[in-house]
């Protein structure tokens, strides 16, 4: 996974493959805190938000379905805003300040919802309920922009894809290496995650979101604006 490497349109990638592979970290320590802290839901991962629903509301007893619901409805947004930020993207413009600018709005919305986890906890409805609508409108709004982008065999949030994709189709080595590279950080940010959990305080992952998501904006935006740049444009 270098910078030469090519997209199926035959462009190089520069150092946007490095940034998703944050971003896939990140989404895995997101997605954790969901399930550890907001009830059992995921704000990224929507099949079990899916399957979560759908025991909510067929087997008494389970919980209420709200959470899963809130966060299916969440990420449906986010990703309808970054899906309408694609299309009104200037053509001409480069692919790197696209990122730039999608990951600095998702780092504003996970900024927002550590503050209130640090602020008023985990446990308060009024709390909870915010804090789910942002990380997951965050994450659906990642997940078009990543799309949009076009960086091949990269996935942030969806692992079902790409582990199907790693064991049903034969490529050339560096393409599966860059699917087992994005399973292997959001495995790895899940870990990271709770390490950080039980050590530090229940929104200290969050922060760390913040801080890598701050770093993958300004890496974006200013290899996008070195020279050179107009070659992965």
């Amino acid at each position: 996974m270098t910078g030469d490497d090519t997209r199926g349109g035959g462009r190089a990638d520069g150092p946007l493959p490095y940034v998703l592979v944050a971003l896939a970290f990140t989404t895995g320590m997101i997605d954790a805190v969901s399930f550890l802290d907001l009830g059992q839901i995921f704000v990224a991962a929507m099949t079990g938000n899916v399957i979560i629903l759908g025991l909510g509301l067929g087997l008494a007893g389970h919980g209420t379905p709200l959470p899963s619901a809130l966060s299916l409805m969440s990420f449906a947004a986010g990703a309808a805003g970054g899906g309408r930020t694609i299309l009104s993207w200037p053509g001409h413009r480069h692919r790197g300040l696209l990122l730039a600018a999608g990951t600095a709005v998702q780092t504003v919305l996970v900024c927002g919802a550590s503050i209130l986890a640090s602020r008023y906890g985990f446990a308060d409805p009024r709390t909870r309920w915010p804090v789910i609508m942002m990380l997951a409108f965050s994450l659906g709004w990642e997940y078009a922009v990543v799309r949009g982008i076009r960086v091949s065999d990269l996935n942030t949030t969806v692992v079902t894809t790409t582990l199907t994709s790693l064991f049903a189709e034969s490529v050339v080595p560096a393409r599966q290496g860059r699917r087992l590279v994005s399973i292997c950080a959001l495995l790895a940010g899940a870990l990271v995650s709770g390490t950080l959990r039980r050590l530090l305080f229940p929104a200290a992952p969050l922060w760390t979101a913040v801080l890598i998501l701050t770093g993958c904006t300004l890496i974006a935006y200013v290899a996008a604006r070195r020279p050179g740049a107009e070659h992965w444009r």
